[in-house]
């Protein structure tokens, strides 16, 4: 039944995205470039470090980036492009009429050339929305099935008119981002880690008595989610030994976790700050922490871009792709706690023993002590590089 609504809607989007295609002119062209990175928080970190590359590789051409809506403060924020066109994935996915406004929207601009870098690209999302541009140049990477089926990737494959080539087999997605800027490009290219430099100034509402630590207790599966008693456990372990102020972060969704992690922790000085920070917030809220402990979310990603040393709590669904950072980029101050197992790489497709709701084994079973112990490793490789700072 799954399978069968899935192709109704597979169907009946492809189709109503052929309407644009069909009744909709294309205008005379302008020399512009649409990039399509439609992907979300953690994601289009990752990308920032190759993105900025389009300026010099496209240098007379009005860059416009089309982006999912939850990064669209982030991407407003940055200079790296000329305008930011937002997309609601979850609308742009269930609404036709949204869907069919949005496309002729693009399709009207005229863009001689769209690129989507993406390498586990998605069809009825970045697939689609290059489709209907109608751009002379379509480009994207060859990629992968990750997060389409093989028969409607074949089908995509002929939208592009050119498809950029792709090693096989799992890369760190920094490294699969350098590759394609440098197979585009033909130039030299190394990945990096992405830097964020200040973005704003932090707002009276997010400031905070410092010294204090982030606490990310949320997920998005609760698979992924590390026990709330042991991040409580961690909370009042850190505040005890170093003074510093727990501060609770994520979604709206996340606040009542965020809560039971204050309650369990018995630290009274607490803050919860859950829903109440928008992109840019969060990230100037985190280039100011001593510290953050997170489930592998996308405030790690945004931590290392601002240089917060970071400990994550990396289960074995993707290990490797997206955590931990390759040691010759360099990671930073962020190293991961995990509890290593044979089933790793499973795309969370979980076939070991847990509790329904719950999280997985490669989760549950990390333990605090590992994690405090993390945390003595990253603060001492930043006192290091303090003092060898110190000593120039």
């Amino acid at each position: 039944m799954r399978f069968l609504m899935r192709l109704i809607r597979h169907t009946s989007f492809y189709a109503a995205d052929t309407l644009v295609k069909t009744f909709n002119r294309l205008p005379t062209s302008e020399p512009g470039l649409l990039l399509v990175r439609l992907d979300a928080i953690g994601d289009f970190v990752l990308w920032l470090d190759s993105a900025k590359e389009f300026r010099s590789l496209y240098p007379n051409k009005r860059i416009t980036l089309c982006v999912n809506s939850v990064v669209y403060d982030l991407a407003k924020a940055l200079p790296h492009w000329d305008e930011v066109v937002r997309v609601d994935i979850k609308r742009f996915g269930r609404n036709f009429i949204y869907r069919f406004k949005l496309q002729r929207l693009l399709r009207a601009r005229g863009f001689d050339t769209v690129i989507q870098p993406t390498f586990s690209r998605v069809f009825l999302q970045g697939d689609a929305v290059v489709r209907a541009t109608g751009a002379k140049h379509r480009i994207g990477s060859v990629g992968d099935v990750t997060n389409s089926h093989p028969i409607l990737k074949q089908i995509s494959d002929m939208w592009y008119t050119k498809l950029v080539p792709a090693a096989a087999g799992q890369m760190m997605e920094l490294e699969r981002n350098a590759e394609f800027t440098r197979n585009l490009s033909g130039r030299v290219f190394n990945a990096h880690l992405p830097v964020l430099l200040k973005l704003a100034d932090l707002s009276e509402a997010l400031k905070v008595q410092s010294p204090y630590f982030i606490v990310f207790p949320g997920a998005s599966w609760a698979g992924r989610q590390w026990p709330i008693a042991k991040f409580a456990q961690v909370a009042s372990r850190l505040h005890e030994t170093k003074g510093w102020i727990p501060v609770l972060c994520g979604g709206t969704s996340d606040r009542l976790v965020c809560q039971s992690v204050i309650d369990q922790s018995g630290v009274s000085c607490a803050v919860n700050l859950a829903g109440q920070t928008n992109l840019v917030g969060l990230t100037e809220l985190l280039r100011s922490a001593a510290l953050l402990i997170s489930n592998e979310t996308s405030a790690v990603h945004i931590a290392v871009a601002v240089s917060t040393p970071t400990v994550c709590v990396l289960g074995g669904g993707h290990y490797g792709r997206f955590m931990p950072y390759p040691s010759d980029i360099g990671d930073g101050e962020s190293v991961v706690a995990i509890h290593k197992m044979p089933c790793f790489n499973c795309n969370w497709h979980c076939t070991q023993p847990h509790s329904v709701g719950g999280p997985v084994p490669c989760i549950s079973n990390v333990t605090v002590k590992s994690v405090l112990e993390r945390v003595a490793t990253v603060l001492s490789r930043v006192d290091n590089q303090n003092i060898a700072l110190s000593e120039h």
